[in-house]
């Protein structure tokens, strides 16, 4: 009776040891993976809206006197055929970075002046890479997180 006993208490013991091996092992397997999808949602949010991935930059020079005359800078921009036309529907970033940029390019003060813009070709549309502004040059930096590219990508989708 007491080796049945014995055998008896031996296999409830080591039932219970392999199931507490199972339980442990997959507590660790379910901390591992609960880990991962802390650190993929953090990585995610820093992504999004903290990283810069691109630094767009447009220099404007000192804006030279044209001897048209005007009253307000609207009128220097109908005389030169500008239009903000093309971005009304561009996400916020842009319009507002564009908006600085013209506003330092096209001024009046009695006369039009207009100031050279490097960082972008207005005819075809595309972008300059600058490191830096020349000395004298007005410097605008739109910083591209990952927030502004995912709408600017929206906003170049629904232009197409």
């Amino acid at each position: 009776m007491n080796s049945r006993f014995y055998k008896m208490c031996c296999g409830f013991l080591s039932m219970v040891f392999v199931e507490e091996k199972r339980g442990l092992i997959g507590m660790i397997i379910l901390g591992v993976l609960g880990f991962l999808v802390v650190v993929g949602v953090v990585a995610g949010v820093y992504f999004y809206n903290f990283y810069v991935f691109k630094e767009v930059r447009a220099c404007v020079g000192e804006g030279e006197d044209t001897m048209i005359p005007c009253e307000v800078r609207e009128d220097c921009l109908e005389i030169f055929n500008v239009s903000t036309e093309e971005i009304k529907g561009a996400p916020d970033f842009i319009r507002v970075g564009f908006d600085n940029i013209l506003e330092s390019a096209i001024y009046c003060e009695g006369t039009c002046f207009v100031g050279m813009v490097r960082g972008f070709d207005a005819e075809s549309g595309n972008l300059e890479w600058l490191e830096e502004c020349e000395e004298g040059e007005k410097e605008f930096v739109m910083e591209i997180r990952g927030k502004e590219g995912l709408e600017a990508l929206k906003w170049m989708k629904s232009k197409s």
